[in-house]
């Protein structure tokens, strides 16, 4: 009988070896699933972190059209971004605004439109000249330069 009692013993032992293993090779796993959840996190949240420093530097501008009275409308550049839209360049149509047959004559684009701010110009539509027109805005912002935006534009 000592010598079941004795094999039961070696069995038991075994047995709890290998639970001991297997429950250690569950947990390293578990904490390796852990430690890469953690790893894309991090990642996450320094991505989100770059998104919004380049969202503090730049400019987001975009046309409208706009009547302002019975006849006449105006041209806006409206800044939804973060910092300042320098150096602007408008395109109507392919061609520079102020050569456009819309452009206003003598009233330009300002260069400049700040942060949460607009800027506009006359333009003197007529039956020769209406909407749609192709626009194209380019300007510089802190987060570089050539930034564009495109769109056609109509009553």
């Amino acid at each position: 009988m000592g010598d079941a009692a004795s094999w039961a013993g070696v069995v038991i032992a075994v047995a709890s070896m290998i639970v001991s293993i297997m429950a250690m090779v569950k947990s390293l796993q578990a904490q390796r699933e852990a430690n890469a959840a953690q790893r894309r996190i991090v990642e996450i949240e320094e991505h989100r972190d770059v998104e919004k420093r380049l969202d503090s530097l730049q400019a987001k501008l975009q046309p409208q059209l706009r009547k302002t009275g019975t006849t006449s409308y105006r041209l806006y550049l409206v800044n939804n971004g973060l910092a300042e839209a320098r150096n602007i360049r408008v395109r109507m149509d392919g061609v520079p605004l102020a050569e456009h047959g819309a452009g206003g004559r003598g009233e330009g684009m300002p260069s400049i439109v700040g942060p949460a701010a607009e800027a506009s110009c006359f333009l003197p539509l007529s039956q020769d000249c209406h909407p749609l027109f192709e626009v194209e805005v380019q300007w510089d912002d802190d987060s570089g330069t050539g930034r564009a935006y495109r769109t056609t534009l109509t009553f």
